[in-house]
């Protein structure tokens, strides 16, 4: 069931992040293009690996970043990133289908990648949206069955309502996804009345309860 709710302590979901997840911190650039150095990607194990990407990156490149991997059968399994000074240290831990080496994938190029076909609507088993009082994002915590394209569909359906995540904790536990993200408007601008509803009656869509 979703709902709506105004700041509060955080919950037994927040517990379960701070244990197990990562943060993963989405910039709003307005730069064209990914610059810096090349991804490093390191096999952890077979078909997992861990990606380190650094320099600037695009608007909505979490977006294009994972609709990118899912289309080529790799998963987002959990990540963070954070901003030095005008650029981005972003680490991501990814899992590849069997077949696909992700040692062998651009994520710089495909972070820069519109999405070229639509993941659908992701279906979700409940959700939290927290309104801001203070902070210029509203909070949003999702959680439904993990399958590849979780992560891009989500995305996907937030970027066609205006709203961009600013930052995301993305974690995947027992086959369920937990992700929380904090979303603006384009360019850093609080999510409009309009937009938030919009989020609202998507989100009401979606859930399963």
């Amino acid at each position: 069931m979703g709902a709506t709710r105004p700041p509060n302590p955080p919950g037994k979901l927040r517990e379960t992040r701070r244990k197990h997840g990562f943060w993963l911190l989405s910039p709003m650039l307005d730069a064209a293009r990914v610059t810096g150095q090349p991804a490093q990607v390191v096999e952890l194990s077979a078909g997992v690996a861990r990606v380190e990407l650094h320099g600037e990156l695009p608007l909505g490149w979490c977006g294009n970043l994972a609709a990118a991997l899912s289309q080529r059968g790799v998963s987002i399994v959990r990540g963070n990133a954070e901003r030095q000074g005008t650029g981005w240290n972003v680490v991501l831990e990814v899992q590849a289908e069997d077949g696909v080496d992700p040692r062998e994938l651009d994520f710089a190029s495909l972070a820069a990648e519109s999405a070229r076909e639509s993941n659908g609507a992701p279906r979700l088993e409940s959700f939290v949206l927290t309104l801001p009082r203070r902070s210029a994002a509203v909070e949003l915590t999702v959680r439904g069955p993990d399958r590849r394209g979780f992560l891009a569909a989500l995305l996907e359906k937030l970027a066609a309502l205006g709203l961009f995540p600013e930052r995301i904790s993305v974690e995947t536990v027992h086959e369920m996804a937990a992700d929380t993200l904090w979303l603006q408007g384009a360019g850093g601008q609080p999510p409009t009345e309009r937009s938030i509803e919009s989020l609202r009656e998507f989100l009401r869509g979606t859930s399963s309860g």
